[in-house]
């Protein structure tokens, strides 16, 4: 992605040079680069665990770097931030939004709910946290997605009794905004008033307790947007630019 990955040239850095600095630069140039994609990959995974709330370690170490490398006309090397992810989402997607501003991205958890039936079609809703500033315990996403019943094997069903509380405790609830046109929405509706003292609670998707009905997420109908809050070419063009002026010098002094 061009907002999450950028590439520095030396010469572009230092602009022109003469014919005997051509024979010194290169191993000059090389440590130089080297050392100052490194420290700018270090500087920008400080810079977001200061500008962002929650940042787990995965996010913070996604800024990395590539070396310098021979090109046709000198060599080059690369800021950028890690495009894949073994499991979840990946970096560079979910920080774009924050790179430029816009849509907020939508992640596995909200394409997997579409798949489920849970959001899309004609009410395009987003699901967000209920308690804003609260991290969801680990694994709370993926409990909730696959806890959820489809709509069509929803029963009926009441307390147990006062002490074992509801048959369902643990498990997950949909409330969408409009029962109406919803398949099985009268089975839907009378299931989670048993479960919420008679009662349809405000759209989203809930844990059931043997209390009753505890919110883990609100439903949006529009996709929320955010305004561009790191600026990456910037902090990268920047650091890079002025660490590898210093260093280019230490190094041509050696």
């Amino acid at each position: 992605m061009a907002t999450s990955s950028i590439t520095f040239n030396p010469e572009e850095l230092i602009g022109k040079i003469n014919e005997l600095e051509k024979v010194l630069l290169p191993k000059a140039a090389t440590n130089a680069l080297h050392k100052a994609v490194f420290e700018t990959s270090r500087e920008l995974s400080k810079r977001a665990g200061t500008t962002f709330t929650h940042t787990v370690p995965f996010t913070l170490k996604s800024f990395l770097y590539r070396k310098p490398t021979p090109i046709a006309d000198g060599i080059e090397a690369a800021v950028f931030i890690r495009d894949d992810a073994p499991k979840g989402n990946a970096p560079a997607d979910y920080l774009s939004p924050q790179l430029t501003g816009g849509s907020v991205y939508r992640t596995r958890f909200q394409k997997r709910l579409e798949r489920k039936g849970i959001l899309g079609g004609e009410m395009d809703q987003y699901m967000m946290p209920a308690l804003q500033g609260d991290r969801l315990k680990k694994g709370e996403y993926t409990r909730a997605l696959w806890g959820i019943r489809a709509m069509e094997d929803v029963r009926v069903q009441g307390p147990m009794n006062k002490k074992r509380g509801y048959r369902t405790s643990g498990q997950y609830v949909w409330v969408p905004p409009n029962l109406s046109g919803i398949v099985g929405a009268e089975g839907h509706a009378g299931y989670i008033r048993g479960l919420n003292k008679g009662k349809i609670p405000k759209a989203g998707i809930y844990k059931v307790l043997k209390s009753g009905l505890r919110q883990k997420f609100i439903s949006l109908n529009y996709t929320p947007t955010v305004s561009r809050k790191f600026d990456f070419l910037a902090i990268a063009e920047d650091s890079v630019g002025d660490i590898f002026e210093a260093e280019l010098i230490k190094n041509l002094k050696r």
